[in-house]
């Protein structure tokens, strides 16, 4: 009865992340499903864009933020910074709020959408995009600094 539950439960496992969209390098990446921004803040047009995906709950959130804040201003305005949390806004505004500026954005997703269907499973993680929204480069958000970017988009 035991191997029974158990197998059952890895069959449902299996075909929720079945229903993740996979996302591979070169091509487009799903839209985000963001409810609601930040202060009404939208973020503009730029040559390449990070998708931050951000849950309070991980330790590494804001050391994630704090680098990929310093790394967008190194950018000089060709890259932004679009944090995405599932979390609902009266939970994480204040905490999220302080990294606002014209290079990072912070968008809510409560309904997760958009982590199900970038296939988010560990996090900080985040997905590199350039300007017609194809993935250059996604994994631990703590890795990706301007030197790899510079490479990646050279």
């Amino acid at each position: 009865m035991k191997g029974l539950l158990l197998l059952t439960l890895l069959l449902f496992t299996g075909l929720g992340n079945s229903r993740a969209q996979n996302i591979a390098l070169g091509e487009r990446v799903p839209d985000l499903k963001v409810e609601k921004w930040l202060d009404n803040r939208r973020p503009a047009a730029t040559p390449l864009t990070y998708i931050e995906f951000y849950h309070s709950s991980n330790r590494a959130g804001s050391a994630s933020l704090d680098q990929l804040q310093a790394t967008a201003r190194q950018m000089k305005g060709r890259l932004h910074i679009v944090v995405v949390t599932r979390e609902r806004e009266e939970k994480v505004a204040h905490l999220l709020r302080p990294y606002l500026s014209e290079h990072l954005y912070v968008g809510f997703d409560p309904s997760g959408h958009s982590f199900d269907n970038f296939g988010v499973s560990y996090l900080p993680f985040g997905v590199l995009v350039d300007a017609k929204n194809r993935a250059l480069w996604m994994g631990n958000s703590l890795q990706i600094t301007v030197a790899n970017i510079e490479k990646i988009t050279q």
